[in-house]
């Protein structure tokens, strides 16, 4: 599948729907885990609630997207609610951040080179946020699926598993990490 095979398909998901700007519960644990201060990047974002409540923390924000609809969708949220959440289109495989942050959040989403390059983006002392699908008891990752524990044994030196759980909420299993990496002023 292609980046604008992907761009079609999620467009049409997000223009069949209006957004509900929930966040995700990863924001509410980073915060409780300690954010430090600095800027936030989600990584495969939709029109994200996550992304507007972390803006309003007085965090900047940079949500990244291969839905040109999703964006549009959270930009006007954004401008509604006097926030600035700086929306990128990009298919997230293939996107380089230039710089650290102090949270990288990515929901309900699975790419092995994605999180490596997530992990790396990391600046000391942040946080990693990751949910992804999951099957349990797979012996290898499918495509869009995780084992549970993966998330973990993927992690890169330096980091440390807050939290990494694994829920079943009637019909769609998720593997969620909460990790830090350490260091740090």
């Amino acid at each position: 599948m292609t980046a604008a095979d992907d761009r079609r398909r999620w467009n049409a998901r997000y223009e069949a729907a209006a957004p509900t700007f929930e966040p995700h519960p990863l924001v509410a644990e980073a915060l409780a885990a300690g954010l430090p201060d600095g800027p936030v990047l989600e990584l495969a974002c939709g029109p994200s609630g996550s992304a507007l409540v972390l803006a309003e923390t007085g965090r900047e924000v940079v949500a990244v997207d291969v839905s040109d609809v999703a964006l549009a969708q959270l930009a006007a949220e954004s401008r509604r609610r006097g926030l600035g959440v700086r929306c990128v289109e990009a298919d997230v495989p293939s996107y380089r951040p230039q710089r650290r942050f102090a949270l990288v959040l990515a929901t309900r989403y699975w790419d092995a080179s994605a999180f490596r390059v997530a992990c790396a983006a990391v600046r000391p002392g942040g946080l990693l946020g990751w949910e992804a699908l999951a099957d349990r008891d797979a012996i290898g990752s499918r495509r869009w699926h995780v084992r549970h524990g993966e998330l973990g044994d993927r992690l890169p030196a330096g980091f440390t598993v807050l939290t990494e759980d694994y829920l079943d909420t009637g019909g769609r299993a998720t593997s969620r990490l909460l990790a830090r990496l350490t260091g740090g002023p």
